[in-house]
Formats: structure tokens, sequence, C-alpha cells
């Protein structure tokens, strides 16, 4: 016995099942016309911020008219049943289209994923994020077209917070750091699509979530020897750390449109992802208070800093120098005084007790004893003995011991990027909370 809702359409055969709703092929009898019906899954309809989400599905596709959105007709809500009607679509999605099909050919690829950014641009403008970009949410349309079909867990483009759930091989690494969202995570999963467009594999597929979510933050794919290298450097952008260097989607649409006249027509074979260690460093631009310097060659930086070490070293003396200057003047000066006191005949103190010469010159001699005139040992205080001066000179210009001014060792960071620590994860990644578990048969 076939299903009917709101006495209108009628339910055919099941499509496709996801964690929140079940896709019906269906037929509308007023029209005639082949419609897909979306139900939310009974056992959820209790779920307060499911049952929410599903119902803002419909408001948001209401919203967005634009032709690489599937179009809603009708939205159901009865005591036993909640379900969006929608615009039916002929054919596969991307997904099961690379799974039998393998690779589409550059050219249809940067064709598609064109069309898919100028239709992310306009959800974007409309107010709204998708959140859940991936070759499963995306309808072959046309002979370069792709369509957007599941808008479950759209988000307004304002809203900070990340979903709830959703496809951990596609999340952005903000998203899997905890951090908040924003539409560049639409941006970043395009570029997920595109390189499955290109190879027929996920880039970040395997694992538990927790693996997944840190190949997110610190590894990238690897450029295919058969992918072109103008079409890479997209890829690349769009898979940017800093949400802020993705792109604009329209310029990025326009890029893989000049693009797609010169790439291959023909298929390659299906590529196995290879991953590499993220360079951050390349990715993010960062406003310190003092600007950078202009960027110079560093080998001729080296050799102009060491030109002007050179020009300023007899204009100015070393402070080492300086200081032992220093130092052997007053040991000088103290025996000049001791040879002074010799020749006018006072007797001189044992040197462990000999007073601070820094000290006032009537405290300097010891008092004679006035019944045998014999000189008296001096009172000692516990006080400190007073230190040499340090050889080293501890002023604000001076960092370390060594090197000193005059060392041909520059100093720099160590740091290339290549052992970044940025976005470093672990098996607690805050990541794996935000995401749940992947949505089956996705």
């Amino acid at each position: 016995m076939q299903t009917v809702l709101a006495d209108r359409y009628v339910l055919e055969h099941e499509i496709a099942r996801g964690a929140v709703g079940v896709v019906w092929r269906g037929l509308d009898r007023v029209t005639g016309e082949t419609v897909a019906v979306k139900v939310l899954r009974p056992e959820l309809r209790g779920e307060a911020e499911i049952f929410e989400s599903f119902r803002a599905e419909a408001g948001i596709l209401r919203t967005i008219d634009h032709p690489g959105v599937v179009g809603v007709k009708d939205f159901i809500v009865t005591d036993t049943v909640c379900a969006v009607v929608l615009e039916f679509i002929e054919g596969l999605d991307l997904r099961e289209h690379l799974r039998l099909h393998g690779p589409l050919p550059a050219a249809e690829a940067a064709l598609r994923c064109a069309n898919a950014a100028e239709t992310l641009d306009a959800i974007h403008r409309a107010g709204y994020r998708h959140s859940d970009v991936k070759p499963g949410n995306l309808m072959l349309a046309g002979p370069e077209g792709l369509k957007f079909v599941d808008f479950g867990i759209a988000r307004a483009a304002a809203s900070r917070t990340a979903p709830s759930h959703g496809t951990p091989e596609y999340i952005a690494p903000e998203v899997a750091s905890g951090d908040s969202a924003s539409t560049g995570v639409d941006n970043y999963a395009l570029g997920l699509v595109l390189y499955e467009a290109l190879t027929a594999h996920s880039a970040y597929r395997g694992g538990s979530i927790t693996d997944v979510v840190e190949r997110h933050l610190t590894r990238i794919p690897v450029k295919p020897a058969a992918v072109d290298a103008e079409l890479w450097r997209v890829v690349e952008m769009l898979l940017a750390l800093d949400p802020a260097a993705r792109g604009d989607l329209n310029a990025v649409a326009a890029e893989l449109r000049r693009l797609a006249p010169g790439l291959s027509r023909q298929a390659t074979a299906p590529i196995e992802p290879e991953l590499r260690e993220r360079d951050a460093t390349a990715t993010f631009t960062y406003e310190p208070v003092t600007p950078h310097a202009p960027e110079i060659d560093r080998d001729a930086l080296g050799a102009l800093m060491t030109a002007e070490a050179a020009e300023e070293r007899p204009a100015r003396p070393r402070r080492g120098l300086l200081v032992l200057g220093i130092a052997c003047a007053l040991v000088l000066a103290a025996a000049v005084v001791s040879v002074a006191v010799v020749f006018s005949g006072t007797d001189t103190p044992n040197g462990d007790d000999m007073a601070d010469p820094s000290e006032d010159a009537a405290t300097s001699a010891p008092a004679e004893d006035e019944t045998t005139g014999e000189p008296t040992e001096p009172a000692t205080e516990d006080s400190p003995t007073p230190e040499a001066p340090s050889a080293t000179p501890q002023g604000p210009e001076t960092d370390s011991d060594t090197p000193g001014p005059d060392s041909d060792d520059m100093s720099e960071s160590s740091d290339d990027g290549g052992n970044s620590t940025e976005g470093t994860s672990d098996d607690d990644s805050p990541g794996s909370d935000l995401i749940g578990s992947p949505m089956p048969g996705n």
C-alpha cells in the first residue's frame, strides 16, 4: 500500500537515506509531476534542534531562488509526519557518478565547480552558509552544472556557531579545531569537491573521526602529476588554513571558467590522495603593530648587514673592551693609592680586612689604640663584598652572551614553516565533539 502525504503526494520508492531524513521519489497527483519528498525520521520528531533545522531548511530553500539550488514546492507538518517536497532532479549525485565512472575530465570539473562557486556566492548573499558542501549533496545538472539539494544544516551567514553534525572529511580546519565558523567553510569544502572531481577520491577519508580532523589541521593534498598547475593553484587557495585567504567565490568561478578551455577533456584514472605537511606561515596574513619592512632577497640582506657592520666598527668601540679598560683603570688607581700609603709610612691593614675603596676616605685608615699607640683591628660588619665588574655587558642591546656585536653569524629564526605547530591536534580534539558522527550514506 502506497503512502500519500497531504492527500496529494504519493511516495513511490526510497531513493536516499541519511542521519536525519529519508528521501522518496514521489508523484504530485495534482500536477502529475515527479517530486522528491524528504521525510524527517519519526524517532527524531521529538528532537527540538533537529526538528527546527529540518523546518528551517524549507524556509531557506524558499528564500534562495537560484538555478543552482533545488526548488522547494511544499512543506508538510502533521501530528505524525514532517516532510519537505522538492524539485526532482533526474540522474546521479556527484559522489555516485565519481564512484561509478571515475574522475571528471579537468575541463568539465572546472566548469561544474565554477557553477557551484557562483551558487554558493548567491547563497551567501542571501544571508546563509551551506555548511555541508560535499559531492553527495550536489546533483549533476546539464553538461556543466551542479545543483545543491540538501540544506539540512545550513546556517545564517552571520552565525559563528558550527553545525551540530556533518561529514568530517569535508569540514574546515577552523571548525575541526573548535573555532567559530564563517562562510569560508563553504569555500574550503568546494576546494575538496574540486579535488575529488579531479581524482575520484576524497582527500581526507580514512581512520577515526579524530584522525580525519587532525589531517585537516596539519596536512594538505599534494598536486597530482596529471592536474594542471594553474588549476591546482585554485584548489590550494580554497584549502588555505586562513578563511580570509580562500578567495572571493565569484573570482574563483571566473578563474575556473578562464582555465576550462585550455584543460584536458579526457578523464584520468582514479588518483590515490597523497598528503604533505601544511606550511602554516604561507596561508596566514599577519598584521603586526610595526609593519614588516619590504622583502629583500635573504642573501642580499645578509651581505648588506655584514657591510654595514664592517663600516660601523671603526666608529664605535667594542663594549667589552670598554668595560675591560674601565676595570683596568680602577685596578691601577687602587695600586697608586696603596703605593702612596706605603711611602707615607702608614701601616696597611691585611688585604682581607681592607674596606671598600668606594667608602669615605675617613673610614679607610685604621684607628690607633690610645694606650699603646698600636693600630687596632677595624670593626667589621656583615656587608656584601663588592663584586668585580662583569666581563659581559647586560645592557638593553645585548640579548645573549654570544655572538657579540662583531660576530659574522647573523641571528635568524630556524623555523621555515615546515615544522609549524599551527593547528596541532590530539586525540581529544574539540572538533570531534562538534561534528558528531558521519552521516550514513554520505
